[in-house]
């Protein structure tokens, strides 16, 4: 028997090396307290439900939070800039976004800031058929991506450890562990292992709005050489016209949009809707977009999904998943300026 224990232990130290190194060197940020969270310098991926949620506990007390952009990753194209341009003087801006996103992901955010006696003055929420498909408890499971994991903090249903353990499942990928150990010895992030997991593309982070801005892949652009041949490849056989999305609004989904409601009524948030023009050009269902309507408002809601001129054209697109800024400042020109809504539906 001693012999076995002895074993299991000389078998289990390096995992439990593993778990130091994991929580000494928090490569995922979501051990210790950082402030401000990012960093333009830092290489890694993070998880912007966490982060986003600690940035906001962290800095409300400073500058006292009324105006919010949430959404999945796509939303981090509206520049707060931008935004303010259309809002009160002296509005406080910020992005509340997770990537992936779900609708009760949506929920949980704007329910912490209302339980936590945060301001809901004015509220951009930016989705898509994807969002508003997924499972609403999946950020909140064992099982996926780190990056889409659900922070306790924000949501009863999501645990410590199912939080935890999905970075620490993500942090034992043996190409990742090799990227990483490329990157620190070498600073090679070009590497095939180092594309998946290291970050590359140069950013410019503002803390106060919690925004990421992609100068590196814009300089590219400019340079005429971002869309090489590679780059137009992954446009590539990825539009369907012809397909509406799936039907995605359930009783559950329904009630969590309702919630978000009822809470903008509460704060006599000043709101508007926006269904993302996708580069996939499939377009809402229209019984999904009436859902919206008679929960949000006809006014509040504006559907850019389906064909339009946008994504008409892939150099409108950093790659099949997100636009960038400049049509998301076209799109806030349009929902703010009080156009002809049938033209772009």
């Amino acid at each position: 028997m001693k012999s076995f224990l002895k074993a299991v232990i000389l078998f289990s130290i390096p995992f439990w090396i593993l778990v130091l190194v994991y929580v000494i060197t928090d490569i995922y940020k979501v051990i210790w307290h950082y402030d401000p969270y990012y960093d333009e310098s830092y290489y890694i991926d993070l998880n912007r439900a966490y982060g986003s949620t600690m940035t906001y506990i962290n800095q409300n007390p400073k500058y006292h939070y009324d105006s919010f952009i949430f959404g999945n990753s796509r939303s981090l194209f509206y520049e707060i800039d931008t935004w303010k341009k259309y809002l009160p003087i002296g509005s406080q801006c910020m992005h509340f976004d997770a990537s992936g996103g779900t609708v009760k992901g949506l929920y949980d955010k704007v329910r912490y800031i209302d339980k936590t006696g945060g301001q809901l003055n004015h509220a951009l929420l930016v989705i898509d058929w994807n969002l508003l498909s997924r499972d609403p408890r999946s950020a909140e499971t064992l099982n996926g991506e780190y990056l889409m994991a659900y922070p306790p903090i924000l949501s009863e249903n999501a645990t410590f450890w199912s939080f935890h353990i999905r970075h620490f499942n993500a942090f034992l990928n043996i190409k990742f562990l090799f990227a990483l150990v490329g990157y620190n010895l070498f600073g090679d992030s070009s590497s095939y292992w180092g594309n998946i997991f290291l970050r590359a593309d140069q950013i410019k982070y503002i803390p106060e709005y919690n925004e990421s801005q992609h100068l590196g892949v814009e300089k590219k652009i400019k340079e005429g050489t971002y869309y090489d041949d590679a780059h137009i490849k992954v446009f590539e056989n990825s539009q369907f016209p012809e397909s509406p999305s799936p039907e995605v609004l359930d009783d559950e989904r329904i009630r969590y949009l309702k919630e978000i409601k009822h809470i903008f009524d509460k704060h006599h948030t000043s709101y508007k809707i926006v269904i993302s023009p996708l580069y996939d050009q499939m377009k809402l269902k229209r019984v999904t977009y009436i859902t919206l309507c008679d929960i949000f408002g006809d006014r509040n809601v504006y559907d850019f999904s389906g064909v339009n001129k946008w994504n008409k054209d892939y150099h409108n697109y950093y790659e099949v998943s997100h636009y960038r800024p400049k049509v998301a400042a076209e799109i806030l020109e349009i929902i703010y300026s009080g156009s002809d809504k049938s033209v772009y539906q």
